[in-house]
């Protein structure tokens, strides 16, 4: 085949001329960044995105240039889309990006390890598996824990309700990867608090359990699941011959921030021989801190964890893990393939297609990697309890100020509150108008039926003054819509 082909300048090569290539790219599309405005989101609506994009032609006969193509993505998608450094963009879990980690997507792209086999990420799977160890030890597992890099929280919980799962049928003798699910997982049940994440639910269906099997423990004022109320759930169980398959504890709710009391969700799952799984995808980055690590005590008790690198570690999404306390658990996921994962590898060769529900996976390890690396754990902790303590600066603001109510103490990086007097479709309409003009990415929830603002931070660069400036303008926008 002729070296000259006409779509061989369309490939990322890594000899000087190639890389000189996407050197150029690369300030080109740096350069596109350029059209991101100063506010949280452009004011540009629904059918105003709708026509823009819309005009873009897909996949022109041709193709156009490069140059081209880059500059349109700058002034229609780039310029419109959320600014999440912004310190008005306050919705979600939705964190700014650490330049480390950006780079290194770069690379992570260019060089396209495949992370399902050792044959296509030889060190890529090294690296992976070694910030697997770390992450393990900062959690307080021993030395046989492990862990595998996943695609976001959800992702993690499934593998961990799956992990569960199998360790429940293989105590009765059953692979339920090869036989299917047994008669007695009839009598299974997963027990969360009821501010858990719904992807529990998704797990239980997923694993043909059915989301009636969740059952859900009741929580305290301050939002963490209640032990007493455990205890009772507990015991209903056993009286009407059900098993728990599994307690879920959540570090850091994703309305209130909360942490369970994993200390003592822990004890109950060692009581009554059960997996403890700890969805720490929002307060997992505690571990980063002196100050901040002992809320997590218990979660070394722990058989599997979630951590989400892509919120309060600041890296692009995705990027989440699901660590064990045993590699042992990942046996009874594995399935050996012909081609991939055969079991007759060299010594040291790990497939990390047998710890995961994937099969081909970016090496987002990598990125992870480079952070840590460079920010080291002194910043990280320090970025991580600034941001806890804005969201509690903003709590104690909204508590003296007159026309708004907080919902809870905030704990983590959430605050929660409502406007006495004001209707939950008052809140909607804040929540959109602030949205709709581009002035705020202001979050929306309810808790136990009562409608609420949310502001999450994720920034720890953004300021009291700017907090200031984010309730003084709900108050505005309140008197707005009222009017």
């Amino acid at each position: 085949m002729s070296t000259d082909a006409p779509w061989q300048q369309f490939f990322v090569s890594t000899d000087l001329a190639g890389l000189e290539q996407l050197n150029v790219a690369t300030l080109q599309t740096v350069e596109s960044l350029l059209s991101t405005g100063d506010a949280p989101r452009s004011s540009l609506l629904p059918a105003d995105l709708h026509a823009a994009v819309g005009r873009l032609e897909v996949c022109p006969e041709d193709g156009a240039a490069l140059a081209q193509v880059l500059d349109e993505f700058g002034s229609i998608v780039w310029a419109n889309g959320v600014v999440p450094g912004d310190p008005r963009c306050v919705a979600h879990l939705h964190p700014p990006t650490l330049l480390p980690a950006v780079v290194t997507e770069l690379a992570i792209a260019a060089t396209n390890q495949s992370m399902d086999s050792w044959d296509q990420a030889p060190a890529a799977t090294e690296v992976e598996l070694h910030l697997m160890s770390w992450l393990a030890a900062a959690l307080g597992f021993g030395p046989d824990g492990t862990g595998v890099m996943t695609s976001g929280g959800t992702a993690s919980n499934v593998l961990g309700m799956t992990l569960a799962r199998a360790a429940a049928a293989n105590r009765l003798g059953v692979d339920v990867g090869k036989s299917g699910l047994p008669p007695e997982s009839r009598t299974w049940r997963i027990l969360c608090s009821d501010q858990a994440h719904f992807s529990i639910q998704r797990a239980a269906a997923q694993l043909g359990l059915g989301r009636d099997a969740v059952v859900t423990v009741s929580t305290t004022p301050a939002g963490a699941m209640d032990l007493d109320a455990l205890d009772e759930k507990l015991a209903a169980l056993g009286h009407d011959g059900l098993v728990p398959l599994a307690i879920v504890g959540t570090a850091g709710t994703t309305d209130l921030g909360v942490i369970d009391p994993l200390e003592g969700l822990a004890e109950r799952a060692e009581q009554h021989g059960t997996w403890f799984h700890v969805d720490a995808a929002v307060a997992g980055s505690f571990i980063l801190s002196t100050k901040l690590a002992a809320r997590l005590t218990g979660i070394e008790r722990a058989n599997s964890v979630t951590i989400d690198f892509h919120k309060l570690w600041w890296q692009p999404f995705n990027a989440s893990a699901l660590v064990v306390a045993s590699e042992d658990a990942f046996d009874l996921l594995r399935v050996r393939s012909a081609y991939l994962d055969r079991g007759d590898e060299l010594e040291g060769m790990v497939n990390l297609v047998g710890r995961s529900l994937d099969t081909s996976r970016r090496f987002d390890a990598a990125k992870v990697m480079a952070s840590l690396r460079t920010v080291g754990r002194k910043n990280l902790g320090a970025m991580v309890e600034r941001c806890v303590a804005l969201a509690s600066y903003a709590g104690e603001l909204i508590a003296r100020t007159s026309g708004l109510d907080l919902v809870a103490v905030p704990t983590g990086v959430m605050c929660v509150f409502d406007a006495p007097g004001h209707s939950a479709e008052d809140l909607r309409r804040v929540q959109q108008h602030l949205l709709a003009c581009g002035e705020m990415v202001l979050g929306r929830t309810e808790i136990h039926g009562r409608a609420a603002l949310k502001f999450t931070f994720m920034n720890p660069s953004t300021t009291e003054v700017a907090i200031d400036g984010l309730v003084e303008k709900i108050l505005e926008t309140l008197v707005l819509v009222a009017n």
